[in-house]
């Protein structure tokens, strides 16, 4: 910009040259060249003409550079130019600076205007004169601050509405009012789809819910016409039908966009691609439409369609549809909470309909029942008063009475409870002595409570006293009244077993009557205590005397009070008592004037009779406990285990004779139906309990078990689930059948039988039912004891025979144990004598009595069982069992003596085993012992031979050099490999006892893996040869390195172990090593930081020699194992080379094996692990075999003839990249192959031929040479190669067909190396 300002011609216009301006307007237009910041100079009033820097180019967008050097006019339109030159006036014509901050513009585009915002400061430029003949500017751009702050703005007013959320339509409504608030969004509509189950998206239909147009609801709505079409509803068939592919690419600025040119809303692509898309309308405007989608129940969902209208004055760029995301991210939020709230409604509804309808029906089954209980009481009334008392029927009249009346109270109870529901309770105030009256109530308990040996307090002051101190009359209800005292009396009786109940009546400070009923009862947990007071709530009581009611009574009471203007709490502490206050208000200003009334004689008259009836009802319920509380005395439910185990310890027992009455055991709190129970079932003997605690003391007083136990199920203390649990955790009851009987549905039912309930029956039943039931029980009752009978008698016959082990193998006396054995078969087998013979003969030359039981009295004639005893297939004595003349065998006895014989036979034979085995055990460690002498000594020995030895060596070695005759050399040689025998059985020696001692570390170092292996093979191919045995080397060249990391003289240590023995031990045929990569892994060293490449070698080796017996193959790898001696005697050997074989291979890590049959020769494998070399990763020979192989080896043709296979398959892996290579075992076949090439091609085949030279085919081999010589037109291109033996025969035939042949002949000698074939090749 600098070099642009410096170059304009400024002497066109008003300004002139720059050399001629002024010095201060010189200063300003070098600070603004000079500065990053964005500065415009206005220079030359009144054209002000621009001058500006790099900086504020960015701000003229497309008027740059045209700006430079032009009057304002010419570059900013009017409406801009008027705002910008009213500044620079007030400027000029004050001399004073002015500053804006994010002063708003329209600026001018290509084709539109663009909102902007900016701080900007204006300062004169002054000449020498003091006239103002420039402005500098300022400014720096803050639209982004500005949309970002407005944007913030309108997303926290999101978190101020949530609470006026109340549904899902809501929530639209608080969206489109808050957005129609918002600069960035012109307007908004929201559609709804919502997702049926199993319906395709076509067959939908979306919903305008809410809009930013509504001004009044849907009637005040006004799209305006610029819009899409916007229906209320839109069939998404329908829409499915449009085709929605025309999209515009618009540029604004650095923003391009593709926008969908429509004319109406894609509501059904935005919910099928399930993301936002941008629209253009009719009138060049923008919006884009933004999906979500929210789970509704059962299965459906729901969709919504935000459409947001663009600011047009503003770029769509990434972060507005950021801002519209987060937008949309509010809405989702808030149609979550409208669906949970109207779901909150929805449940709120149901719950409260439901509440209405049992209110309703129990009012009307209350109704309903009233009219069938009056006609039974009345006649039942009527027949009890007209009949004798003495009667046999009379106990079940009063049974049916006493019952009527309970189940009038408790119609009575919900029948008060529907009505204060519905709000249909009768009230009617009465000013009362409520002195007089409470203590009337409360008397009533006195004598119930003096029944169950309880204190009775009625703390109630006089009249007089309590009116002076209330200063006022009370008013009560007096039904409702009597229900709070009877319920809170009768429940301190229920809940209290010893001390006392006390009843009070004071003032209080509030100006009210507090009424208090406080007990030393059994009290109520803490966390119950909040909920006592709610509708059919019931604690969970283990010592009531009774566990019958509705769990209504408490919230009647509170609900009676309130309706009194007063207040009730609680107070309890578990074990030490509860005390309930109920608060009446004095006097009447807090009562309905219109429910006040006055005492008259006909309601007096009323009120007296219902009372006495809800008195009787009362008093009759209470009446039930004093039964229960003369045989019950309250015990510590835990100790209820400890309790129980004090019932007899019976053994399980056939059941007695069918003709005795059976015993039935009663368990129920209800005495009513305790006392119908016995009297139905006098055919039995009926012992009676009146819950779970007293069932086990009655349990205890017995003199045999029950044959049944009929249990209520809902009972206090210890209910009829608890008592199933204790009588079946114990094995002396778990036989006894239980019968449940309740009036509770499928789940109870359920529960009773999982928890081991033989039978459960359902309040109310039939009693020929349930005596039919109790029969069949008791009856599948004595079929299972017999069973577990005969169970029990089996398992006394398992522990005799165990017994009879234990006691033998005791390693005491025999005869002494076999006495103990008779002892217990007479506990299980009465008889009169058991005796046990041995066929060993006592010192009267009779069979010998080891063992004899005897009763008393024994007769001469006697029934007799008796059963060998066998040892292996030899007899060893007898059992003999007597009994009388008159006694019957059964099966099962006999069965058991031969049971006994058997156990007696096998103990005796399993501890002589035993002793056998443990001879044995000592042989074998005395072995080892001597073993490992053995190897200590044969090492200090070897030791001390390898002092003398190496003398010997050393002075061999002179005569190396030395002039000798042909004897003495051969001496010198005899001498020389003997003293190596030697030397190398004392190294084995040592070795041998270094591996025994773990004193052998392997000792890793870098060699050449191909040149340890062709050493070692070569010298044992000398060795083969003498035997004129085939040595044969085979491996993969691709795959195996050259250079490798492990200890090379360990490995060469074994692979001559084995081929020593593979040598010795055949004596014809073949001898074959291949080697192979097994697998290969890197390992990462985390100290050094490096990655270590590890591979594993597969060494085999196969030979045709004489074999091994499988037998012999887990003790070959032995010390000094040499198997069949007839066979190995006539080798050499220590025994020791496989051993350290062994050994040394495991040290490495790696496993070895043998595979052989006699005869058939042997295979060995080992497995060997190295590390490859971190520098080179190349293969076998650095560079691969057949890149050492010259191009023009690789272009000859080669024929190899040979009569062994191995070494053919191994010549044809290693000449691979040859471009012909042939292999025959025959001549016959070479040279045909050779000479049908020729025919074809009109020349000789190959180029070199290599051939097996043996001494059985010298004739063979010869007549074969000149035939393919006589092939080749010029026979010296051909070059033979002979395959011979590494011996003196070999060498000796070389030589000789060498010069019978004549040409290019050269020698390969066995076994065949690559480096052998390589150096032979070039």
């Amino acid at each position: 910009m600098k070099n642009m300002v410096n170059n304009y011609d400024w002497s066109s216009t008003k300004l002139g040259p720059m050399d001629l301006w002024e010095p201060t307007v010189k200063t300003a237009a070098c600070l603004c060249l000079n500065s990053t910041f964005p500065i415009c100079l206005f220079l030359g009033p009144p054209e002000w003409i621009f001058l500006y820097n790099d900086a504020f180019s960015e701000y003229l967008k497309q008027d740059h550079p045209y700006a430079l050097g032009k009057p304002m006019r010419d570059v900013w339109p009017k409406t801009l130019c008027d705002i910008v030159l009213q500044q620079v006036e007030y400027v000029r014509t004050n001399k004073k600076g002015l500053f804006k901050k994010d002063e708003y513009y329209e600026a001018p585009r290509v084709g539109y205007i663009e909102e902007q915002y900016f701080d900007y400061a204006h300062s004169p430029i002054f000449k020498l004169d003091g006239t103002v003949w420039g402005i500098l500017v300022i400014a720096q751009e803050t639209t982004q601050n500005v949309l970002n702050t407005r944007r913030l703005k309108i997303l926290n007013e999101f978190g101020k509405r949530v609470s006026e959320i109340e549904s899902l339509e809501s929530v639209c409504h608080i969206m489109t009012d808050i957005l129609s608030n918002s600069k960035d969004i012109s307007y908004a509509l929201i559609y709804f789809v919502e997702h049926k189950l199993n319906v395709g998206l076509e067959s939908l239909i979306a919903r305008l819910i809410s809009t930013t147009f509504d001004k009044d609801g849907k009637d005040g709505r006004h799209i305006p016409d610029y819009l899409s079409e916007t229906p209320e509803i839109i069939y998404l068939a329908e829409d499915a039908k449009k085709s929605y592919d025309t999209y515009v690419e618009l540029k604004r600025d650095a923003v391009t966009g593709s926008f969908l040119k429509c004319e109406s809303w894609p509501i059904r692509l935005v919910i099928q691609k399930e993301k936002h898309v941008k629209v253009l309308l009719k009138d060049e405007s923008r919006a884009v439409l933004l999906p979500t989608k929210i789970p509704l129940c059962g299965g459906q969902s729901l969709s919504a369609v935000l459409i947001c209208g663009v600011n047009q004055l503003c770029n769509l760029d990434e972060k507005y549809i950021d801002f519209l995301q987060l937008v949309m991210s509010q809405m989702t939020i808030f149609l979550v909470q409208g669906l949970s709230i109207e779901e909150e409604k929805k449940r709120s509804k149901i719950l409260t309909d439901l509440n209405y309808q049992k209110v309703l029906f129990f009012q009307g089954i209350s109704h309903e029942l009233k009219t069938p209980l009056t006609l039974m009481l009345s006649p039942l009334d009527d027949v009890i008063n007209a009949c004798s008392h003495e009667i046999p029927i009379m106990s079940y009249l009063q049974t049916i009475r006493r019952n009527s009346h309970r189940l009038l109270r408790l119609i009575n109870l919900l029948l008060q409870f529907s009505n204060i529901e519905t709000n249909q309770l009768e009230v009617r105030y009465r000013e009362t002595n409520i002195v007089e009256f409470t203590r009337e109530l409360a008397s009533d308990f006195k004598n119930m409570a003096k029944t169950l040996g309880l204190d009775y307090n009625i703390d109630i002051p006089h009249h007089d006293e309590l009116t002076q101190a209330i200063g006022d009359k009370v008013y009560l209800d007096h039904d409702m009244y009597e229900t709070i005292v009877f319920n809170l009396c009768s429940n301190a009786l229920k809940h209290t077993w010893n001390g006392c109940v006390t009843i009070r009546l004071y003032p209080d400070y509030k100006k009210m009557v507090v009424l208090e009923v406080s007990d030393t009862g059994i009290g109520i947990p803490e966390t119950a205590l909040p909920n006592i007071f709610q509708r059919f709530y019931r604690v969970e009581s283990q010592g009531s005397r009774s566990h019958e009611g509705t769990g209504i009574g408490l919230a009647l009471v509170k609900e009676l009070i309130t309706r009194h203007g007063g207040d009730i709490t609680v107070t309890s502490i578990v074990n030490h008592g509860t005390t309930f206050k109920c608060w009446f208000p004095i006097g009447c200003e807090h009562l309905s004037t219109s429910q006040i009334h006055f005492n008259n004689e006909e309601n007096q008259i009323n009120t007296v009779r219902e009372l006495y009836t809800n008195r009787q009802l009362y008093l009759e319920e209470s009446s039930q406990w004093i039964k229960n509380s003369t045989s019950k005395a309250q015990n510590d439910i835990m100790g209820q285990k400890s309790t129980y185990d004090q019932i007899m310890n019976t053994k399980i027992m056939l059941p007695e004779d069918d003709s005795e009455k059976y015993l039935i055991l009663i368990v129920d709190d209800n005495n009513n139906m305790r006392d119908y129970l016995v009297d139905l079932l006098k055919e039995f003997d009926v012992h009676c309990a009146c819950d779970g605690q007293d069932a086990i003391q009655v349990l205890m007083r017995l003199n045999k078990l029950p044959d049944l136990i009929l249990s209520d199920v809902m009972m206090p203390n210890m209910n009829g689930h608890e008592l199933l649990d204790v009588l079946r955790s114990d094995v002396r009851t778990q036989v006894i059948p239980v019968i449940l009987l309740s009036a509770q549905a499928e789940d109870s039912k359920i529960q009773g039988l999982n928890k081991g309930a033989d039978d459960y029956i359902i309040k109310p039943f039939s009693s020929r039912d349930l005596i039919t039931r109790i029969r069949i029980n008791i009856k599948l009752s004595h079929f299972r004891r017999k069973i577990l009978y005969q169970h029990y008698k089996q398992e006394e016959k398992k522990q005799l025979l165990l017994s009879i082990s234990s006691k033998i193998l005791s390693k005491t006396n025999i005869d002494e144990n076999l006495q103990y054995v008779v002892k217990e078969i007479n506990h299980i087998l009465p008889c009169e004598r058991i005796f046990i013979i041995s066929r060993e003969q006592s010192e009267y030359k009779n069979n010998k009595m080891v063992a004899l039981y005897e009763c008393s009295e024994i007769n001469k004639n006697v029934s007799e069982v008796s059963v060998e005893l066998r040892l292996k297939d030899d007899y060893w004595g007898w059992i003999k069992v007597h009994r009388t003349t008159s006694s019957i065998w059964l099966d099962s006895e006999i069965e058991l003596v031969q049971q006994v014989s058997n156990q007696i036979s096998l103990t005796i034979a399993y501890s002589n085993l035993s002793e056998e085995n443990a001879e044995r055990e000592i042989h074998l460690k005395a072995a080892e012992a001597a073993s490992y002498t053995k190897s200590q000594i044969l090492a200090n020995t070897s030791h001390e031979l390898r002092t003398p030895l190496g003398a010997i060596t050393g002075i061999l070695s002179i005569f190396e050099g030395a002039t000798l005759t042909t004897k003495q050399i051969d001496m010198i040689n005899i001498m020389t490999h003997a003293s190596d025998t030697v030397l190398s059985i004392v190294n084995n020696i040592l070795d041998a006892a270094k591996l025994e001692a773990r004193k052998i570390t392997l000792v890793n170092r870098t060699f050449d893996l191909l040149e340890l292996f062709e050493n070692t093979i070569e010298v044992f191919g000398k060795k083969a040869a003498d035997k004129n045995i085939e040595l044969i080397f085979n491996y993969d060249v691709d795959l195996l390195p050259r250079y490798v990391k492990s200890d090379p003289e360990r490995l060469k240590q074994v692979l001559c172990h084995l081929l020593s023995n593979a040598v010795k031990f055949t004596d014809k045929g073949e001898i074959m090593m291949t080697i192979s990569m097994q697998s290969q892994k890197v390992d990462e060293n985390t100290i050094y930081c490096q990655i270590v490449k590890k591979g594993n070698l597969l060494i085999e080796l196969y030979d045709t020699g004489i074999g091994m017996d499988p037998k012999y193959e887990q003790h070959a790898w032995k010390s000094f194992s040499q198997g069949d001696m007839s066979i190995t005697k006539k080798q050499d050997g220590t025994g020791l080379g496989l051993s350290i074989c062994k050994n040394l291979v495991e040290i490495n890590g790696g496993k070895i094996n043998v595979e052989s049959q006699s005869g058939q020769g042997s295979k060995f494998w080992f497995t060997w692990n190295f590390e490859f070399l971190s520098m080179t990763s190349s293969s076998l020979l650095g560079p691969k075999f057949d890149e050492q192989i010259s191009y023009v080896i690789k272009r000859k043709r080669i024929l190899i003839i040979h009569p062994i296979e191995n070494v053919r398959n191994t010549m044809l892996k290693y000449l691979k990249s040859v471009e012909k290579v042939d292999a025959f075992d025959t001549f016959d076949k070479g040279i045909r192959e050779a000479k049908n090439y020729e025919e074809l091609h009109s020349k000789f085949a190959y180029n070199i031929v290599f051939i097996g030279l043996y001494e059985n085919n010298e004739e063979e081999v010869l007549k074969a040479v000149f035939e393919l010589k006589g092939l080749e037109m010029n026979s010296n291109n051909l070059t033979i190669i002979f395959i011979a033996l590494p011996n003196k025969k070999g060498n000796e035939l070389a030589k000789q067909f060498i010069g019978k042949v004549g040409g290019t002949i050269y020698t390969i000698y066995a076994p065949i190396t690559l480096k052998k074939l390589n150096n032979v090749l070039h």
